[in-house]
């Protein structure tokens, strides 16, 4: 076995005078630029922390604490829950014909928002319908003084003020025998920014009578409900009633054949528009099959017509054309189960 070979060791290099003193150099320069550099830069550390900590502390400060963020806003008072139920009342005996009702309640009312423009107008359109126009002409001049007025009641209280002045001025004008003018059709002037009576559910928009095939009449109607309203069409109920004249001058039901249909199946309102229904009325003396002289009912005339729209059994808005017919031949108010 051979030995192993042994090697000199690495001859250390001498360290001159020279060197040891560039190196102390060198080393008292960098001490001297890392002071120099924390003299500098170590206020601006701190100004910097400063400002960071300031709008964190600040934020803390005014952020809400979990109470805050779930507190509800508060309820309403025991006076604005009142007038809330006084108007909801009002409008719903104005909407079922019951005027006399809806004036008391808008009296009440008026005592505790004194002056308020939409019940100011509520007020003078009950008191057009209980015929006491020159009272409620005082009360649209007064609606229309106030200031600030919402575009929209302003345009309906300049139009109603308007009616009833030239209705008004006919009236003073007409001999004493003779009735005062009424309005077109029934039923179309009570109501809100969405078209529909104040508090119903359902309203008709539009309704037009028009020639349809020969030997008959077609009534159109448009059915609009409330926006964001569940309605339940098993609950909607709409009757549609067509009078006749008879020869010695009586206005009467009609025996003529009526038959109607929605237009565009299924109705279900879920779109926010108005669903149509049309309903043809065969007239009295078109000699047709189903007509009232073919139901023995020779003689009559065509005269208008009147049409209700319930819903829970509760009547939401109407049409009478000629107007004098929803005087003379009132809806009912409410439907008996069963819809009858």
């Amino acid at each position: 076995m051979s030995k192993p070979t042994a090697y000199p060791p690495i001859p250390r290099q001498p360290i001159g005078a020279t060197f040891v003193v560039a190196i102390s150099l060198l080393g008292t320069l960098a001490i001297i630029q890392l002071l120099a550099a924390a003299w500098h830069y170590i206020p601006l550390m701190r100004q910097q922390v400063a400002r960071t900590a300031e709008p964190q502390a600040t934020s803390q400060e005014v952020a809400p604490t979990p109470a805050q963020q779930t507190q509800q806003p508060p309820a309403p008072s025991a006076e604005i829950r009142k007038a809330q139920k006084l108007l909801a009342d009002a409008d719903r005996s104005s909407r079922v014909g019951d005027f006399e009702a809806a004036l008391k309640t808008l009296e009440e009312l008026g005592k505790l928002l004194p002056g308020d423009p939409s019940v100011l107008l509520r007020k003078a359109l009950v008191l057009e319908r209980l015929d006491q126009s020159a009272q409620a002409i005082a009360v649209l001049e007064e609606i229309l003084k106030y200031p600030g007025l919402p575009p929209e009641i302003r345009s309906q209280a300049q139009a109603k003020l308007d009616g009833l002045a030239q209705a008004l001025a006919s009236t003073e004008n007409a001999p004493r025998d003779v009735a005062p003018p009424l309005p077109d059709s029934a039923g179309a002037d009570i109501r809100d920014d969405v078209g529909l009576q104040p508090g119903a559910s359902l309203g008709i928009v539009d309704a037009r009578l028009r020639e349809g095939k020969p030997g008959t009449k077609a009534l159109r109607l448009a059915v609009k409900s409330r926006p964001a309203s569940s309605i339940n069409v098993q609950d909607v109920k709409i009757h549609v009633y067509f009078y006749e004249q008879s020869e010695d001058g009586e206005v009467v039901l009609t025996e003529s054949k009526v038959i109607s249909q929605w237009l565009s199946p299924p109705v279900d309102w879920t779109a926010n528009e108005p669903e149509l229904l049309e309903v043809q009325y065969t007239l009295p003396d078109s000699g047709l099959p189903g007509s009232a002289a073919a139901n023995g009912a020779p003689g009559r005339k065509h005269f208008g017509y009147i049409v209700g729209i319930y819903y829970n059994n509760e009547l939401q808005d109407f049409r009478a054309d000629p107007a004098s017919l929803a005087k003379d031949f009132p809806l009912q108010l409410y439907l008996k189960e069963g819809g009858e």
